[in-house]
C-alpha cells in the first residue's frame, strides 16, 4: 500500500517542483530578459567559449541547430557560429522576455478578477460641523461621504434617531451625484430613514460628494444623537460590489429651548417646500426614481476588517509582485497596461 502511494507523492513533488521553477523563470524573464537579450552579443565578444547557443543547448546530440547550422556537438563547444546564431539567440530572449511579460500580466488579471487586492475601505461619511437648533426648527442633514480612492456605484444610508426628539420631514436628492434611487424610507414611530441609489458604471469617482440630505423638525431640546447603521453601504465599481465603507458616524445637534417665532417657522417652511419643489424638478429631469417620493458633533465607529486567510494573504503578495514587475515595465518602455 505504501509503495504504490510513494510514486504518486513523489511524482506530485516533481510537478510542484517544476510549476515553481517555471513561476520563478517567468518573472526573472520578464525582469531580466530584454537586458539579457542586448547583453548577449556583448557576452559572446569577450567570453565566446562560455555563451551556449540555446538552440544547441536544447538539442540533442547530432541534432542539426537550424541557427548554427551544424549538427550539435556536446562533447565540444556549443557556442554560436556566427553573427546570424548571435542575432538568433538575442531575438529568442527578447521573444521569451515577451511572453513572460503577458504572462504575468495575464496572472496579474486573473487574480484581480478573483479580488486579489481586495478593494481597501477608505470611504467614511462626512460627520457635520457643530450646530444648535431652535425648538421646532426645521434643519437639514447632509449625507456626504469623503475618502474615495476606487469608484463606487451604489450607496445605502441608514440613519436611526430618537422619534421622541427629532421628526424626519423628507430626504432631498437634490445636487446628489447618484442618478438612480431605488428606496427612500421614512419611519418616525421607530426613528429611522434609509435612501438607496447609485449610479451607472464608471461609477462615481470625485474625492467627495453629497448623496442626499434628511430634514429633521425638532421636538423636544437638549442634546440630540443621530447615527448612521452599521447597515450602510457604499459599493466599489470593482465588478465585485466591495463594500468600501470603512466606519460609521453618529452626530449630535443642540437643540435650544427656546421656541422658534412664527416667522421663522414660517420662513423654514417656505426655504423647505421650494427646495422639495426644486428637487422634485431636477429629479424629473437627471434621476430616476423608483419609490413612492409621497411617503455637529460626532464620533466615527470603525468597523470590522474581514480577517484574511495565509492562502489570500499568498496570493495578495503575488499580485503585488507582478504589479511591481509590471510597474518597471511601464516607467522603462511605456508597455503594458494598468
Amino acid at each position: 500500500m505504501n509503495k504504490s502511494i510513494l510514486p504518486g507523492v513523489g511524482l506530485l513533488i516533481s510537478i510542484f517542483s517544476m510549476l515553481i521553477a517555471a513561476w520563478f523563470l517567468v518573472h526573472f524573464l520578464t525582469i531580466l530578459g530584454l537586458f539579457l537579450a542586448v547583453a548577449y552579443p556583448v557576452w559572446w565578444l569577450f567570453l565566446p567559449s562560455r555563451t551556449p547557443c540555446l538552440i544547441c543547448r536544447s538539442k540533442k546530440q547530432d541534432d542539426y541547430c537550424p541557427l548554427c547550422k551544424r549538427s550539435v556537438n556536446k562533447n565540444e563547444s556549443i557556442s554560436p557560429s556566427g553573427i546570424r546564431s548571435i542575432l538568433g539567440n538575442s531575438l529568442i530572449i527578447a521573444l521569451l522576455s515577451l511572453l513572460s511579460g503577458a504572462i504575468v500580466l495575464g496572472e496579474m488579471k486573473v487574480l484581480r478578477y478573483l479580488g486579489f487586492p481586495p478593494t481597501p475601505r477608505t470611504v467614511s461619511f462626512v460627520i457635520p460641523s457643530t450646530k444648535q437648533f431652535l425648538l421646532g426648527e426645521i434643519f437639514p442633514m447632509k449625507l456626504e461621504i469623503v475618502g474615495i480612492k476606487q469608484a463606487v456605484n451604489t450607496i445605502q444610508t441608514d440613519i436611526s434617531f430618537d422619534p421622541n426628539a427629532l421628526e424626519a420631514i423628507d430626504v432631498s436628492t437634490e445636487n446628489s451625484f447618484a442618478s438612480i434611487f431605488v428606496q427612500k424610507e421614512i419611519n418616525n414611530q421607530v426613528g429611522f430613514v434609509r435612501l438607496t441609489g447609485g449610479l451607472p458604471n464608471p461609477g462615481f469617482s470625485d474625492p467627495q460628494g453629497t448623496f442626499g440630505t434628511i430634514y429633521f423638525r425638532s421636538k423636544i431640546p437638549g442634546l440630540i444623537e443621530i447615527k448612521f447603521l452599521p447597515s450602510s453601504l457604499v459599493l466599489a465599481n470593482d465588478g465585485r460590489g466591495t463594500n468600501v465603507l470603512k466606519e460609521i458616524s453618529s452626530v449630535s445637534y443642540l437643540i435650544l429651548p427656546e421656541r422658534v417665532s412664527p416667522e421663522r417657522s414660517l420662513k423654514d417652511i417656505n426655504m423647505y417646500d421650494s427646495t422639495k419643489k426644486n428637487n422634485r424638478t431636477a429629479s424629473n429631469s437627471t434621476q430616476m426614481l423608483f419609490y413612492d417620493d409621497k411617503a455637529v458633533l460626532g464620533i466615527s465607529t470603525q468597523l470590522p476588517e474581514e480577517k484574511i486567510s495565509p492562502l489570500s494573504q499568498f496570493l495578495i503578495l503575488l499580485e503585488k509582485i507582478d504589479n511591481t514587475i509590471l510597474s518597471l515595465w511601464r516607467k522603462a518602455f511605456g508597455a503594458f497596461p494598468q
